[in-house]
Formats: structure tokens, C-alpha cells, sequence
């Protein structure tokens, strides 16, 4: 008799603990996919594809599906507010080809977040209209909601939004980012970018997520945030290919396309990768200031802006002093000084790192290379190369990162770095950085000169043998031969990267080299 009570108090508990969990709508059951990233490329429907045919395979589809995509035509611009754009969530039965847009759940996070419905910048907006037609046909019974994400949005605002949508959203709300990967570059050179922005996004670096070479970062930081969130972080790759890859032709203009879905589960180890640029000779003063004033302070470098944005080091020699009133030298001058204006302009271009260690950074003398120092360090750029170092008995500061080590040294008069402190510094910083690649910029050879000097070559291989992994230098204004040493690449002279100089057509060219040091 007392089993049979226990049996029905037991039952009783179970229909109580089922209706207790009808009653908040949402059964807790979770799809396997939280996020995901696809191009949005119609010459990539392979890939977009691919993706939802994937998401279509699971056991539990998502009942909605928020959308995010850059703001292509700026439409944020014509609304003059900082804001996420959607659709009007005040419309009963809503659809985005025929697809049901989600209004309620729409209109909760409006509560809490800027958006500001849009119709028309949503029905032009590519990055959601391209993918309707395959969310219509692989996941007939979702639920959408599009939101376009301006250029200017914060990361601060991009969390609030994920954070609102995981309190909010049922557990079977996917996430996807509509985003190309690297724009307007050759093939090698895109991969070069990928390899920053897939590691930035796998990894979820929060810090690095504004300087990837993608047309909407915001999006993809907000796909990793919600993983992350719904605990939701192991990668699965769907695809990673440049529309190279889809054309019959070369392309000098391409761009790279990367997918991949986040699903229950584990982020697992983190990538090791780490990409830099090393650039040559850059003069900011004489014929470079008058371009510059009559254009704009980013003259120089609104051509290769995309080149150099989207990568963890951007290296280039500072060929003179900058300083708050530079005295106006004439035109066949040899002394050179730079406005601190430039230095908004380099930060503009995402040049992170700047050798010192050259013939004309003592311009302005002592004085002015203490003021130099000090004007790069207000505007958070990073530099090396001492050229007193041989008079203050310190030796060249050095730059390190996760994976290498850079320093710099400048053998051209007046200010020079002996032979024995560059040895022995190497040296040291081999001791003390083992593992680490060094990178070693040197200022020498001889001006013009289309190949380098004995000199140059009896210093490299001193310089190979005390531990540098490669070597890059300045000053002869042209470029030099490259040659391997113990398997390590030293490029002679890179040439100029900024430069007036219009002489001879080989002081307008110049190398800059990409390195990925991976694993």
C-alpha cells in the first residue's frame, strides 16, 4: 500500500515538472550550431551552399535565424545616428521573400538596443537579400530577422546586442554572420590577411577583432561572442577559398571567402600564427609634404591602405625626426624633419612599428630625437633603433612579440652601431627569446646602388651566425638582391616604400616583404 503512494507522489512530481516546463514555451532542447559564418558573394554559392546544407543536416533546425551584415552603402550615413538597421517590427506578418520575419522577438531587442527600422536599406542591402533565397529553401520553417551592422558601431554596442539576444533569443535562434574576408588584393596576398582574421575569429582575440581585413568585423566578433555565450565555441570549416578559385582567369583584385559553423562544445587549442610587413625608406617632409598638402595627411598611403590594415606588425624605417615646428629646409636639402601630423597618418594606415636607427633621425639633433620619441609614444607607435647607443653605453631597444623579436641598427655616419654591440646584442636576445624568430633591420650599404656592398655581405652572415632569422635594410633607396644565408632570407635593401625621390625609376620601387610565422 505505501509503494502504491510513493508511486503516484512520483507521478504526480512528473506531470509537475512537465507542465512546469511547457509553461516558459521554450524546452530547453538546443540545435547543435549557435553561429556561423558565410559569404554572401554570389560567385561563392558553392560555399553558401554548402553552409546550409550543413545546418540543414542537423536533427534540430533553428527556429529563428538573425542575420547580420555590413552596411554596404553606407546607409547609416543618410540616418545620421549610430545604430543598428532592421526592418519595421510594428508589421503584423512581415516577410522578407516569403520568409517570416520574427517581429516579436525583433521588437524585445529593440527595447534595449538602437535599431532603427529601415525597410528600404534592408531590400538593398546584399549581404541579406543574396542569402534569403537559400535560408527559403534549406530551412523552409524559420523564422528571420536582418540586421545590418554600420561600420561605425562599437564593440561595446556589438556586445550589448549578443548579450540581449542570448538572454532573450529561444536556444534554437542561429546566429549568422554575412561576411567576405580580404578585398582588393592578389591572391597570396588575401591569404596572407586570412591567416590574421581566421586566427583572430577561431581564438576569439576581442582586442584584435578591429583591425581584420573583412568588410564587417562587428559581425563576426558578434558570432563568436554568441558562441562563446551558448557555450557553443568547436569549429566546424565549411570552406576557405579566394573567388580565384571560381573564375577561369588570374585576378590581381580578388576576394577570399571563409566559413565555418560554431557547435556545442569546446573551442579547443588556440591557432599560433602571426603576421607582419616589412617596408623600406619612409620621408614624410620635403616633395611628400606638398603632395600631401594639397591632398590630404593619408596621401601617401590611400593606395595601399588595404595591403597594410589586417596584420599584427606593419614595419617601415621613419627617415627623420618628427617634430612640433620643423624648420622649412630647402628642396636639395639633406637634412629632413617631419610635422607630427604624419603621425596621424601613419596610425591611419595601421604602421605599428618604426626603426630609428638611421642617418637622419639626428636631423634635429639630440633634441629632436628626445621630441620624436615622445610624440610616437602619444600616438602609441612602437619603435626601435637607438642611435646613441654607442655614446650612452646602451645598446638598441628591441620589440618583442609572442613569436619574434625585432631590432634595428644603423651603420651609415654620423651615429653608427659597431659591428661588436650589433653581434653581441643579437647574441643576448637569441638567449633570452629562444624559440622566437629575430628580425633585424639594417641600415647600411651604399646610396643607389643596385647591389649590395662587401661590406653589407661580410656583416649578414656575422649577423646569420649570431641568431637572426632574417634580415631586412634600408638606404640605398633601391632595391637590392635577396639572398639565403644558412637558409635565411636577407634582403639587402628593400628600397623606398615612402619616398619624393623621382630621379631614376629604381628609386620609385621598392619591396615589402610578408611574413607568417605559424605553429
Amino acid at each position: 500500500m505505501a509503494m502504491k503512494k510513493i508511486i503516484q507522489l512520483l507521478f504526480i512530481l512528473f506531470i509537475f515538472l512537465i507542465s512546469a516546463i511547457s509553461a516558459f514555451g521554450d524546452t530547453g532542447e538546443k540545435i547543435l550550431i549557435a553561429s556561423g559564418v558565410v559569404p554572401h558573394h554570389m560567385l561563392a554559392k558553392e560555399i553558401i551552399i554548402n553552409f546550409f546544407e550543413f545546418v540543414a543536416k542537423q536533427e534540430k533546425h533553428p527556429e529563428t535565424v538573425i542575420l547580420l551584415s555590413p552596411d554596404h552603402f553606407n546607409c547609416s550615413a543618410l540616418q545620421k545616428e549610430n545604430s543598428f538597421i532592421s526592418i519595421d517590427w510594428e508589421t503584423d506578418d512581415l516577410k522578407l521573400d516569403e520568409i517570416l520575419v520574427n517581429c516579436k522577438l525583433l521588437k524585445e531587442l529593440s527595447i534595449s538596443n538602437k535599431i532603427k527600422p529601415t525597410r528600404s536599406s534592408v531590400l538593398a542591402e546584399f549581404g541579406i537579400t543574396n542569402l534569403l533565397p537559400f535560408i527559403k529553401e534549406y530551412l523552409p520553417k524559420t523564422k528571420i530577422i536582418p540586421i545590418i551592422i554600420p561600420e561605425d558601431i562599437s564593440r561595446e554596442q556589438v556586445s550589448q546586442l549578443i548579450v540581449t539576444i542570448d538572454n532573450i533569443a529561444p536556444s534554437k535562434t542561429l546566429l549568422v554572420a554575412s561576411v567576405d574576408f580580404s578585398h582588393y588584393l592578389p591572391p597570396g596576398a588575401a591569404s596572407f590577411h586570412d591567416t590574421k582574421s581566421i586566427r583572430v575569429l577561431l581564438n576569439f582575440e576581442k582586442e584584435h577583432f578591429e583591425n581584420i581585413e573583412v568588410d564587417s568585423w562587428q559581425s563576426l566578433y558578434a558570432v563568436r561572442l554568441f558562441a562563446k555565450l551558448r557555450e557553443s565555441e568547436k569549429p566546424t570549416f565549411i570552406a576557405h577559398k579566394n573567388s580565384v578559385d571560381f573564375l577561369p582567369y588570374d585576378l590581381n583584385s580578388t576576394t577570399s571567402y571563409f566559413s565555418v559553423v560554431f557547435q556545442e562544445g569546446k573551442p579547443g587549442e588556440n591557432l599560433q600564427a602571426e603576421t607582419i610587413l616589412l617596408a623600406g625608406d619612409m620621408m614624410l617632409g620635403r616633395g611628400t609634404k606638398k603632395l600631401m598638402g594639397e591632398n590630404s595627411i593619408y596621401y601617401p598611403f590611400q593606395k595601399i591602405v588595404q595591403l597594410l590594415r589586417g596584420v599584427d606588425i606593419v614595419f617601415a624605417n621613419l627617415e627623420g625626426p618628427v617634430v612640433k615646428n620643423p624648420p622649412e629646409f630647402s628642396v636639395d636639402s639633406l637634412k629632413f624633419s617631419f610635422h607630427t601630423n604624419v603621425l596621424e597618418s601613419i596610425k591611419w594606415s595601421k604602421i605599428n612599428l618604426l626603426s630609428l636607427a638611421n642617418n637622419h633621425i639626428m636631423d634635429m639633433e639630440e633634441k629632436g630625437f628626445q621630441e620624436t620619441i615622445d610624440w610616437l609614444g602619444k600616438y602609441q607607435l612602437n619603435s626601435i633603433g637607438n642611435p646613441l647607443s654607442s655614446y650612452q653605453n646602451s645598446l638598441n631597444l628591441s620589440f618583442s612579440t609572442e613569436h619574434s623579436v625585432f631590432l634595428a641598427f644603423n651603420r651609415i655616419l654620423p651615429y653608427i652601431n659597431y659591428q661588436e654591440e650589433i653581434i653581441a646584442e643579437i647574441k643576448k636576445v637569441k638567449l633570452n627569446n629562444p624559440g622566437k624568430i629575430i628580425i633585424v633591420s639594417m641600415h647600411w650599404g651604399n646610396e643607389y646602388e643596385l647591389t649590395s656592398s662587401h661590406a653589407q655581405r661580410e656583416l649578414a652572415h656575422k649577423v646569420i651566425a649570431a641568431g637572426a632569422d632574417i634580415i631586412v635594410g634600408h638606404h640605398p633607396h633601391v632595391v637590392q638582391e635577396i639572398e639565403l644565408i644558412q637558409g635565411k632570407p636577407v634582403f639587402y635593401s628593400l628600397g623606398n616604400f615612402i619616398f619624393d625621390q623621382q630621379s631614376f625609376p629604381e628609386t620609385r620601387e621598392g619591396l615589402i616583404v610578408s611574413l607568417s610565422i605559424e605553429g
